[in-house]
């Protein structure tokens, strides 16, 4: 039977006069993600092989000349990981006149794109790996990279992993991109290397090496990832460490604490007169310092928004079907269209930031590129007010016309105005081309969804069928609503999911009291909700109160029988045990 009861209003609980006052003190590591492909025999629903697009000439053209590269995933009976294989065709000229074919390939594609040098930063990256600049870019699109999802958004937390590589070619090597790394690990002269690259402050791209172990053994090796410094710090088995900024120089310049992405990502080369590379995925798991209370991301939110305010016989049956599930999302306010909108559109706008909880952020009508500074900045600040007044809130976060932007207007829109951006490696741009969710990009964002991936994405019309360029069609729209919600996660938008992620650092816990029947404490948080993990051992009738609110809240128990709750801004609670 429940040991507490009401009076009145009055809550009446078991005698507390035994707790004390504790500190918030480590208590070891807390697991957000685990998975031992060893112990496993189908494949889990979290994983999937991204589709490739191969209609496009260039793509064609490649094929004939390099071969067609396939990948697949599986276990067989004696499988003892998670198998993800690759294979190359032979190519259609003789392996002798590959490197000569090579350089007359990428001669072609730097004279084409030379003038994009400056800022295309697979230039820098492919003359320090050496990797010839047509199989970086076309690769990956014969061969699927293959991408674990379900992981946790933390600004710190480390990721255990344990696998191998086998291929014919020393050339050949798989790329992991763990958030905010881009990582390159190949065999060696018997060893198993691991190089980590990163752009100093020139833009110069570099690296730093360590050895994993000998090629003939499992490989064993951590990654810390750490928002606030931004860094990666590799740990192999043997104690070597290597220490690198995240790869993105914009990224390690935002004026604001970055976090983790909910996934990782293995992508597998084949070059030289490679034949085949095998990567065998035994473990994979995600940690960080635990404590008493220990805030944590949300594995089960997945941003998303909208450019407009687009006519409402193009958006509106879409922002219906995200509401009908509770649902909701960022509406990036353009001036121009905001201003052939009539008064009962704007009210219907107000009413779903108002009322359903959607944010307002801003959708500048000006390339910001094409601007001189000062003209940028004044475009900002007058559109932000003015969207601020028709819609009665200030935007949190933004963008710009075709996304022509970059980490200068970002720094001011931050320091100035108080948003963060739409944009760049630490959002939509993480991953190439599928930052917008359209019809062009549902061959990848169809697996991904249905695999539950947390990726923040934006579209812009959402009924037509067929949906025009850059806009995603009804049919498939509702479709990745669906995948989202048959994995018990929500779509919510980039401010809710960036705070709840950035209070994993900004919130703390004070006035702690702790016995065996009860834990209590003061919730101080960046403004928004925290997810938070409280370390009890929950039994039957564990309760968890809001006395702010004066409320009962809902909780989830974990596997190792802790609980896990929303907490808001300057509450008290108390968890009966």
């Amino acid at each position: 039977m429940i040991s507490y009861l009401w009076i009145g209003e009055a809550y009446a609980s078991p005698d507390t006069d035994s707790s004390k006052m504790v500190e918030n003190i480590n208590q070891g590591s807390i697991i957000l993600f685990s998975q031992n492909y060893s112990e496993i025999n189908n494949l889990p629903a979290n994983v999937f092989i991204a589709k490739v697009q191969r209609e496009k000439a260039y793509d064609k053209l490649y094929s004939s000349i390099y071969a067609t590269q396939e990948s697949e995933l599986f276990f067989n009976n004696t499988s003892t990981g998670l198998k993800y294989n690759n294979v190359r065709d032979f190519p259609l000229i003789p392996c002798s006149l590959l490197p000569g074919m090579d350089t007359i390939s990428c001669f072609g594609i730097n004279e084409y794109l030379e003038h994009f040098r400056s800022t295309l930063d697979i230039f820098t990256f492919c003359e320090c790996t050496s990797v010839p600049i047509i199989h970086y870019l076309e690769e990956p699109r014969q061969a699927g990279a293959l991408y674990i999802c379900n992981l946790t958004p933390m600004v710190k937390c480390a990721y255990e992993i344990s696998m191998d590589i086998n291929a014919d070619d020393p050339q050949s090597f798989v790329e992991l991109d763990s958030p905010g790394s881009r990582l390159i690990i190949r065999e060696s002269e018997g060893q198993t290397i691991l190089k980590s690259y990163y752009r100093d402050s020139s833009g110069v791209t570099k690296y730093e090496k360590v050895i994993l172990g000998d090629a003939s053994e499992k490989t064993n090796f951590k990654i810390i990832f750490d928002g606030y410094n931004k860094t990666n710090t590799i740990y192999a088995q043997d104690g070597n460490s290597i220490v690198t900024p995240f790869y993105n120089l914009d990224r390690q310049k935002l004026p604001y604490i970055d976090f983790s992405s909910g996934y990782i990502k293995f992508t597998a080369f084949i070059l030289g007169e490679g034949t085949y590379l095998d990567v065998d995925i035994y473990d994979i798991n995600q940690t960080t310092e635990r404590k008493l209370v220990t805030a944590i991301g949300d594995s089960k939110m997945i941003p998303f928004g909208l450019d407009g305010p687009l006519p409402m016989n193009t958006t509106g049956e879409g922002i219906d079907y995200l509401n009908s599930k509770g649902y909701r999302g960022t509406m990036w306010f353009d001036k121009g269209m905001f201003e052939k909108s009539n008064d009962t559109y704007v009210e219907y706008l107000r009413n779903l930031v108002v009322n359903d909880s959607w944010e307002v952020g801003i959708h500048y009508t000006k390339e910001l590129n094409s601007l001189p500074l000062e003209e940028a900045y004044r475009v900002m600040d007058e559109e932000y007010l003015y969207v601020s007044e028709k819609i009665g809130q200030k935007p949190t976060s933004w963008c710009c016309l075709r996304n022509r932007d970059n980490l200068t207007h970002a720094i001011y829109a931050y320091e100035n105005l108080g948003m963060t951006w739409r944009n760049g490696d630490a959002a939509i741009h993480a991953e190439r081309d599928v930052g917008n969710l359209y019809d062009d990009t549902w061959e990848w964002w169809e697996p991904a969804s249905k695999a539950g991936i947390s990726y923040p994405v934006f579209s812009h019309q959402l009924d037509l069928e067929p949906a025009i360029k850059y806009s995603i069609s009804r049919s498939k729209f509702q479709n990745w609503v669906d995948n989202y919600e048959s994995n018990n996660m929500t779509v919510v938008s980039f401010y809710e999911y960036n705070q709840i992620s950035r209070n994993t650092y900004d919130a703390s816990f004070e006035n702690l009291q702790y016995n065996e029947k009860l834990v209590a404490f003061d919730a101080h948080t960046n403004g928004a909700s925290a997810l938070v993990n409280v370390n009890i051992t929950a039994g039957n009738n564990t309760q968890v109160y809001d006395t702010t609110l004066e409320k009962s809240l809902d909780y989830e128990t974990e596997q190792d029988e802790s609980i896990t709750f929303r907490v808001e801004d300057n509450h008290t609670y108390k968890i009966y045990i």
